[in-house]
């Protein structure tokens, strides 16, 4: 009788993992596919029988990770449409909270393609809460967020506050309030005065920052966004 030869797609390697108080048990070989990260550590030689990950008794721990951020990963990492965990309709998480615990751990792990799903996923969550667009584009660099996230929280009504700052940083939150401040007339804007006639200036070249009335959604900050904070086009 031929030995027997692992089938090279169906024979999974499992890795046990220790987060808070909760042992995690899956397929190693979806890590190794997704990570750099996860690749770089299976590559670490050991002895098989003493290698961390390799039993309940011996796990491999990750300090500073949250169950319910490294459940909601796994949960994309590994969509089982009869998960014993309650799933929603398509089987994916539902809520922006574990969405976000998905891209913090999708970026500090270098899982490039899940951090891409992880944006798609979140767009249209964040669509009217641009406050928590822009911290979350700041604290993950998601740059793409940045402009929109801003240009909505310039055009609002409300003055910059408390929360602003609390989510943003002093930094930011003064940036904004710096934007929302600018020259806002649909007349050119000299040395910061106005001229009826546009001959009459005092220097050659017009500084116009934004148009319109605070408030209104045609009011573009646009540019005046990406001079304050630096930001490519």
């Amino acid at each position: 009788m031929p030995i027997p030869k692992h089938h090279e797609q169906f024979y999974f390697t499992f890795v046990t993992f220790l987060v808070d108080d909760c042992l995690f048990r899956v397929p190693r070989d979806t890590l190794e596919s997704q990570s750099d990260v996860f690749r770089d550590l299976f590559l670490l030689p050991v002895q098989a029988d003493k290698a961390e990950g390799c039993s309940d008794t011996n796990p491999i721990v990750l300090e500073g990770i949250l169950k319910e951020d490294f459940q909601s990963l796994l949960k994309v990492l590994y969509p089982m449409p009869f998960t014993r965990l309650p799933p929603s309709p398509d089987g994916l998480p539902a809520t922006l909270e574990e969405w976000t615990g998905i891209l913090k751990l999708s970026k500090m792990w270098s899982f490039t393609r899940v951090q891409e799903f992880a944006i798609q996923q979140m767009e249209p969550m964040l669509a009217m809460r641009p406050l928590d667009k822009v911290a979350l584009a700041q604290d993950y660099g998601v740059t793409e967020w940045l402009v929109p996230g801003l240009l909505q929280l310039a055009r609002r009504e409300e003055p910059v506050g408390l929360e602003d700052v609390r989510k943003l940083g002093l930094d930011t939150a003064l940036k904004l309030a710096d934007i929302r401040e600018s020259a806002q007339s649909t007349m050119p804007t000299w040395a910061g005065r106005y001229y009826m006639n546009p001959i009459d200036r005092s220097v050659d070249m017009p500084v116009i920052t934004a148009t319109g009335p605070r408030g209104s959604t045609s009011c573009d900050f646009t540019n005046r966004i990406r001079q304050v904070f630096n930001l490519q086009e």
